[in-house]
């Protein structure tokens, strides 16, 4: 199944950012440089994460919820906590509108 509606697609190279498992099926996307407005606008959708822009999806799942690094160099950046779905992996992100490392699908929403 390929994720409908709202969704980020993010490039989690090297896994630098730390994708941390939180509980049962649920994860929290490591750090992200993505304003807050636009984190609480993808609650209830899809988050992909990729090793490169043209790489199918390797994880991924559905936003539950978001909260900002409030400590060291990283304050402010997001982290999204998520439930994982085996649907979300193998997601290619169609064309264009990368932005840096972030590709949002979501009207009103820019990466």
């Amino acid at each position: 199944m390929t994720p409908k509606g709202k969704r980020i697609h993010l490039i989690e190279k090297d896994h630098r950012n730390r994708l941390t498992k939180v509980g049962d099926g649920l994860w929290e996307s490591g750090h992200w440089n993505i304003l807050e407005s636009t984190a609480k606008k993808l609650l209830e959708g899809s988050i992909l994460l990729h090793e490169k822009p043209r790489a199918a999806s390797f994880f991924g799942g559905i936003i539950l919820n978001y909260r900002l690094q409030d400590r060291g160099r990283l304050t402010g950046l997001v982290i999204f906590t998520f439930k994982y779905d085996a649907g979300h992996r193998g997601v290619m992100a169609e064309g264009k509108g990368w932005s840096r490392e972030t590709k949002i699908v979501a009207k009103g929403l820019r990466s």
